[in-house]
C-alpha cells in the first residue's frame, strides 16, 4: 500500500525558523554565516507573499488569522523588519488594531478556518488566549513606540480576567488543524494570556508606570 505525502508551508512554522536562525546567529558568530543570511531572506520573502489582501496571514494550526499574524510579526521582527521599513508589518499592525474589540480583546470565531476568511466571535466577545496573541504580535511590531492604548487595554482585559482561584477561564476552542479540525489545548487559557502580560511588563511599560497605566 502507498500513501501520497503532501508537504505544506507554513507561516507560523516558518516564523519560528527565522526566530531560532537568528537567535543562532547570536550565539555561534561567523558560522554558516552566508547560508543563513539567505536562508532569512529568502523565507522572509515568503512571509510578505502569504500576507492576506486585509493585513493578515491564515493559519493552520490554531484560530486562525489572529493566530499567524502574531507568528508573522514576530518572525519579520526577528528578522530586522519594521513599522518603518515593512509594508509587511504596517498591514498586519493594521489587521490587528481594526479587529481589536471595545474591551480591548480579540474573539475569532473557528468558522474563519474552513472559510479562509476572518469571521469574528459572535456577541461582540473576546478570547483570552486569542487576546494574548494579538497583544504580542503588536508587541513584536514596537506598536509600543506609536502608540501603547491598545496595548494597555489588552492588558487590563487579561489582569481582571482570572477567576478566584487565580486560573483563567475556559473559553472557545483555539486550536486547528486541517481546517475542520478543531482541537481543545487546556493549558492554553492559563499559558499565552501570562506570557503576554510578561511581554507587555518587559517590552511595554515600566514597573513604576504599571498601576496609572491599568487604571
Amino acid at each position: 500500500m502507498f500513501f501520497r505525502v503532501s508537504v505544506s508551508l507554513y507561516v507560523e512554522c516558518t516564523a519560528s525558523a527565522i526566530q531560532a536562525l537568528v537567535l543562532f546567529k547570536k550565539l555561534y558568530l561567523g558560522h554558516r554565516k552566508n547560508e543563513i543570511h539567505n536562508c532569512i531572506t529568502n523565507v522572509v520573502r515568503f512571509i510578505e507573499d502569504k500576507q492576506m489582501p486585509d493585513g493578515s496571514w491564515y493559519g493552520s494550526w490554531g484560530i486562525c488569522f489572529t493566530y499567524v499574524t502574531w507568528f508573522a510579526l514576530g518572525g519579520l521582527a526577528a528578522a530586522g523588519k519594521t513599522n518603518k521599513n515593512c509594508l509587511a508589518i504596517r498591514r498586519g499592525v493594521e489587521f490587528l488594531l481594526k479587529s481589536q474589540r471595545d474591551d480591548g480583546g480579540w474573539g475569532e470565531s473557528y468558522a474563519s478556518c474552513p472559510n479562509e476568511k476572518y469571521i469574528p466571535l459572535e456577541g461582540n466577545r473576546s478570547n483570552l488566549v486569542q487576546t494574548a496573541w494579538a497583544l504580542m504580535g503588536l508587541l513584536h511590531s514596537r506598536q509600543a513606540e506609536r502608540d501603547p492604548t491598545p496595548l494597555h487595554k489588552a492588558a487590563k482585559l487579561l489582569i481582571n480576567s482570572p477567576m478566584e482561584d487565580g486560573d483563567f477561564p475556559q473559553q472557545e476552542i483555539t486550536g486547528s488543524f486541517m481546517k475542520n479540525c478543531m482541537l481543545h489545548y487546556a493549558t492554553y487559557r492559563n499559558t499565552f494570556p501570562l506570557w503576554a502580560l510578561a511581554e507587555y511588563m518587559q517590552n511595554c511599560i515600566s514597573l513604576s508606570s504599571v498601576g496609572e497605566k491599568l487604571k
